[in-house]
């Protein structure tokens, strides 16, 4: 198995949070009907942006663990202890995991909110 998809194994083993960034997105998923890209405001998208680095930050932490990890017992606690961190690191920036979730899925197929969460993350401090 390559890095690439111990990563993508990673982060689809966590506790369903489809914590993924933006640019590595593997899935083409459908926005829901009832939120438009217009409807995100920017204090909600930068606090996507904000965590979105963060949780990058935690899986670029882990991935090497699982990759060393000597059983899949041990390799079932980092992932478990990894997808805790991304909880938190989630919901530290006021979001709820559903509403990280929402967001990403917009921003995986709606190019003009990927587009405004990417502004966001070359410029957290706006």
């Amino acid at each position: 198995m390559n890095i690439h998809t111990r990563v993508v194994s990673l982060l689809l083993g966590l506790v369903g949070l489809a914590c993924a960034p933006v640019a590595f997105s593997q899935a083409s998923l459908q926005p829901p009907a009832q939120q438009s890209a217009s409807n995100f405001s920017d204090s909600e998208l930068k606090s996507f942006a904000v965590a979105v680095i963060e949780v990058q930050r935690i899986n670029d932490t882990y991935v090497p663990k699982l990759e060393g990890a000597k059983s899949p017992e041990e390799q079932q606690q980092l992932r478990q202890t990894a997808s805790q961190e991304m909880v938190r690191a989630v919901e530290k920036e006021g979001m709820s995991v559903d509403k990280y979730k929402e967001i990403l899925s917009h921003a995986q197929a709606d190019p003009a909110v990927a587009e405004r969460v990417k502004e966001h993350m070359r410029s957290p401090d706006k």
